[in-house]
């Protein structure tokens, strides 16, 4: 589902009478919140739907296939959604 797709779904879902547009721009907003809140606090807990959290990988060791040259992948950090029991 593409961001349109969702725009449309929350369209029809809503309770008031708001446009594509007017979805799409309360629907950055909410992933811009919880953007904010998983860099402050590191999850963000959704009461019986999931939590948004981040992992952190660790550094590895690759091998270049060409040059069959050693190098090291650098940790990052990624979020990660669990859904809760309810949910699934």
């Amino acid at each position: 589902m593409n961001r349109k797709e969702l725009a449309k779904l929350y369209q029809k879902m809503s309770s008031k009478k708001i446009s594509i547009m007017e979805a799409e721009e309360e629907i950055r907003e909410f992933l811009e919140t919880v953007e904010e809140a998983i860099a402050i606090d590191g999850e963000v807990k959704f009461q019986e739907r999931g939590i948004f959290e981040i992992l952190t990988r660790q550094p590895r060791m690759v091998s270049n296939p060409v040059t069959r040259e050693q190098m090291e992948i650098y940790p990052k950090k990624t979020v990660k959604f669990r859904a809760s029991k309810k949910m699934k």
